[in-house]
This record gives C-alpha cells, sequence and structure tokens, in this order.
C-alpha cells in the first residue's frame, strides 16, 4: 500500500477526501487474505460461498494487476529519465494523470477477465513431443496430461464433469495426472471428486501425488484416488507394452511430502527393475529434471504458468528456471510443464496463461 500510495495517489490533482476515498478502497481489496481467514476460516483454501469469493478474487485481481501496472510505469519513468539525461528527446503521449487513469481501468477491466479464465473449462491443446528411444509401435500414441485442479472451494463437481468430459472425448491411449488434484480433504470432497473415477483411456489412467494432497490427508488421498481406479505412482512405475515395444510411465512422490514426515520423491526407486526403453516420469514440480539419469520426458505442473504473463520469469526463477511449456533439458531428456488445468482456490486470475487440458502426441525419431 505504502508503493501504491506513492506511485499512484501522490501527485494526483485530485481533492485529498478523493484521495482518501481511493486509499480506502484499495486498502480494502488488498486485504483479501484477512477477510477469507476472518470470515472462511482459512486465508488459502476459504469455506466461503463460491459467488462470494469470485467477487473477492475480482476485487484483489484490481489491487494485484494495478501494482503489476505500476511497477511498468515507474521502469518507463526511469528509462525516460534517462533517456532525457543523455540528451534524447522524449515525447510523453499523454500526461502522467491521463496514463494513470488508463492504468487503473485496465486493472478494472482485465480484473474479472482473469477470474473467468482462470474458471472456466479449458480448451485442449495438442503437442506433439519426439523421443529420440521411442519405438515406432507407439508413434502417434496419445497421452491427456491434466494437472492441478485444486477441486474444492471454487472449481466443484460440475466444472470436472466437464473436464472429464471433454477428455474422454478425446479417446487417448492413456490419461496422466500430475498433482494437486484437490484442495480439502477426503471426507469433506468425496462427493465432488467423484467424476475422477469416470475419465477413462485405452491403458488407464494415472497419477502422482502434488503438494496439495499432502497438505489435505496426503496418503488417504493417493489410496482414496487408487481405489476409484487411478493408478497412484508414488515413486513407482508401470510398463505399456506394444508387441515387443515398451513404454515405462514412473512417478514420484511430492517434494511436499517430507514436510510430514513421509518419505519424499525417489526417482531411482520409481525406475527399480524397470526394462530398457523411454521413460516418462511424472513429477508435479518441474524441479530437480536437471539432477535426474534415464528420463526420457517429464510431466509436471504446479507453477500454474505463473497465472499472470508478464510474472513467468519470476515464477520460473522460484522453479528451476522452468514456468510453461516444452524444454529440452539435455541430449535425452525434455520436460513439458502444462499452465496447469484449473486454479489455486485463492488465485482466481489467468492473464495471458490460459489453463488447458494438454494432448500430447508422440513421436518416434524413426518411424
Amino acid at each position: 500500500m505504502v508503493y501504491l500510495s506513492i506511485s499512484l495517489l501522490w501527485r494526483m490533482p485530485i481533492a485529498r477526501s478523493k484521495k482518501i476515498l481511493l486509499f480506502v478502497f484499495f486498502l480494502l481489496i488488498s486485504q483479501k487474505f484477512t477477510f477469507y481467514q476472518l470470515f472462511g476460516t482459512g486465508a488459502f483454501n476459504p469455506s466461503l460461498p463460491a459467488l462470494a469469493m469470485m467477487v473477492g478474487e475480482a476485487l484483489y485481481n484490481i489491487f494485484l494487476l494495478l501494482i503489476c501496472f505500476l511497477v511498468f510505469k515507474d521502469v518507463l519513468w526511469c528509462v525516460g529519465k534517462g533517456a532525457e539525461k543523455l540528451g534524447l528527446k522524449v515525447a510523453w503521449p499523454m500526461s502522467s494523470m491521463q496514463f494513470k487513469i488508463c492504468l487503473i481501468a485496465a486493472s478494472v477491466i482485465l480484473a474479472p477477465w482473469g477470474v473467468y479464465s482462470a474458471l472456466k473449462v479449458p480448451d485442449v491443446k495438442t503437442i506433439e513431443v519426439r523421443l529420440q528411444n521411442l519405438d515406432p509401435a507407439f508413434d502417434g500414441y496419445r497421452i491427456v496430461q491434466l494437472t492441478d485442479l485444486h477441486i474444492g472451494q471454487l472449481l466443484k463437481r460440475p466444472w470436472l464433469e466437464s473436464v472429464v468430459d471433454k477428455t474422454n472425448a478425446l479417446d487417448a491411449d492413456l490419461v496422466l495426472i500430475t498433482g494437486d488434484m484437490v484442495e480439502g480433504g477426503v471426507q469433506k470432497l468425496a462427493n465432488e471428486v467423484e467424476p475422477y473415477a469416470r475419465l477413462s483411456a485405452k491403458d488407464g489412467v494415472m497419477a502422482v501425488s502434488g503438494n496439495h494432497e499432502h497438505y489435505h490427508g496426503g496418503g488417504g488421498w493417493v489410496r482414496h484416488f487408487n481405489s476409484i481406479g487411478i493408478a497412484m505412482l508414488e515413486n513407482e512405475h508401470r510398463v505399456i507394452r506394444k508387441g515387443e515395444a515398451s513404454l515405462v510411465i514412473a512417478g514420484t512422490v511430492d517434494r511436499a511430502a517430507k514436510r510430514f514426515g513421509e518419505p519424499g520423491p525417489n526417482a531411482n526407486e520409481a525406475l527399480a527393475q524397470a526394462p530398457n526403453g523411454p521413460v516418462i516420469l511424472l513429477a508435479h514440480q518441474p524441479k530437480g529434471i536437471d539432477e535426474l539419469d534415464g528420463i526420457d520426458l517429464q510431466l509436471s505442473g504446479h507453477t500454474h504458468g505463473g497465472l499472470i504473463a508478464w510474472v513467468q520469469p519470476l515464477v520460473a526463477f522460484f522453479n528451476g528456471g522452468y514456468v510453461e511449456g516444452l524444454y529440452r533439458v539435455n541430449d535425452r531428456a525434455q520436460l513439458y510443464v502444462s499452465p496447469g488445468t484449473g486454479l489455486w482456490t485463492s488465485m482466481a486470475c489467468r492473464v495471458g496463461v490460459p489453463s488447458e487440458i494438454t494432448q500430447i502426441v508422440l513421436r518416434a525419431s524413426n518411424p
């Protein structure tokens, strides 16, 4: 609020009473997490009606986006001043007041759009990934990746049913879920997550835990998803065969497990006694792939793609340099980081980073 006051309100040619009103408005909408804690019994997963949360998220998005725009404004101002000191003439297209009004207007317009983009059922994005060790028998093999659905307070059963229907319509060979499937405990959400049981693919549905499974019961969720037909690969693997050809699907426990006294990720254990051939590893968080050997493709989520396009470099910094898309890690390994199928309950804002149901088509180097 101090920064907003200096960058936006200070030197605004308006009456002091209006400045005070603006300050109070921005102060109130900036306290979203405080209100969630007071009235929703939890700052990051509040028990509030979905409509109330959508309004709260939209208002907070105004504050969040405006802060981003003000940083852009001030950087631009510094660049302009630096250019003037070098003797360059800088022609500003509008007054400071006009620019600030434009930034406020952009924040107000984009804020509800960010909520809508975060809550809508995602489109299908199809990518092709060429694996050098893939047998031609698996050329064209189609995998659907879902990740970070966070079923809970905002995204509920009807939304999940739509995602499941859209996924099943792809008639994929395999469905893989890379963690953060829920945002709450098993007893509370058992009914909401029932549609997961309807996911289908020719070679089944497999998944790994994310950090949020461990925040809400860990082992209980692993047992629950196994019981409804989702094979949870917690430091283990499965082998898919086509004649003499094989494809290894491995998964590791999320890094957050250690915080709860549970075994952490162990790729060596996950691949123990796996046959020779291409390996696809499911790991909720992308960081750490640089330390692994024997992986052809890792599928991850966790980053949500940064949610806001211009925040991506910062999110990448905290995730090993990875935030969204397909990366070539080394001569063998590739990494695909999905921007997420859903959203974290307390951050309903997507601007320039759409959610997705990812369809991955595997291609052999020499089909």
